[in-house]
């Protein structure tokens, strides 16, 4: 996983056509793409062919719900709720019209479960 730059993204924004979240961008700037374990954190390009099948209506992926990375272990994926910007983890066998039901967090309170998986331990960092 490697962070992108503040430029990678806006260009990337305008190859999608539209603004990613703002706690999207933040999770791309500080770990970028990639998978760590069983954590993934999806590459921009690549959601829409991931999911779109997922929804009846295809604008229901960016417009209503943004999915960003999964749980491979735990067969989650993490999703933004676009209305509020909220984030969750669901089980990937849920149906967008079950989504609401759901427990919805603030992205800072959701990144704590999963940040010490994302980030590398700082031994892993200074051990040769």
């Amino acid at each position: 996983m490697n962070p992108l730059s503040p430029q990678a993204i806006d260009s990337l924004e305008q190859q999608l056509g539209f603004p990613l979240p703002p706690f999207y961008r933040q999770l791309l700037s500080r770990f970028g793409p990639g998978r760590r374990d069983d954590l993934e954190l999806y590459h921009p390009q690549d959601i829409a062919a991931l999911y779109a099948h997922h929804f009846e209506a295809p604008d229901q992926l960016f417009r209503m719900y943004f999915p960003f990375g999964c749980n491979h272990h735990t067969q989650e994926i993490w999703l933004i709720r676009m209305d509020d910007l909220k984030v969750a983890s669901l089980w990937h066998e849920a149906h967008p019209d079950d989504y609401a039901d759901e427990s919805w967090v603030g992205g800072e309170r959701w990144l704590r479960q999963v940040e010490p998986v994302l980030s590398p331990p700082i031994q892993a960092l200074v051990e040769p």
